[in-house]
């Protein structure tokens, strides 16, 4: 049989030592720093790659606005840059998932329509964390 554990002195139930102390507030700091690095705020992107098959065809500023014409397989797929965020206007694909993606404005955010074989990518130093990245 062991031994039964120490008892703690009634004064000492339910207080943090300073051991304790420290780890919980290194453990706060490593929390709120992983949160920024993350989720931060992050420089504004002010490049676009528009790409069709892979090949880059458009390399666009964010910061002049505009609104080009991509030549697909299956067709002209309509994109426009504005406010520093771009998007895909009008595509030839019949569910339109290119057009569904919206406005993109932080680094890291693609929309893709697939039967034009078109992406947007919006460039940058530091992209946004998200579920699927590991």
């Amino acid at each position: 049989m062991s031994p039964p554990a120490p008892a703690l002195h009634p004064a000492l139930r339910g207080r943090l030592t300073a051991g304790d102390a420290v780890v919980l507030a290194l453990s706060l700091a490593g929390l709120v720093a992983l949160a920024v690095q993350l989720w931060g705020a992050d420089a504004r992107p002010d490049t676009a790659l528009v790409r069709i098959d892979g090949r880059e065809v458009l390399r666009l500023s964010l910061a002049e606005a505009g609104q080009y014409a991509v030549e697909g397989p299956a067709g002209t797929t309509r994109v426009e840059v504005r406010d520093g965020r771009i998007r895909c206007v009008s595509s030839p694909g019949p569910q339109h998932l290119c057009e569904r993606a919206g406005w993109l404005s932080h680094a890291g955010e693609v929309a893709v329509g697939l039967p034009n074989r078109v992406s947007i990518e919006v460039l940058g130093r530091n992209r946004r964390f998200d579920s699927i990245s590991y």
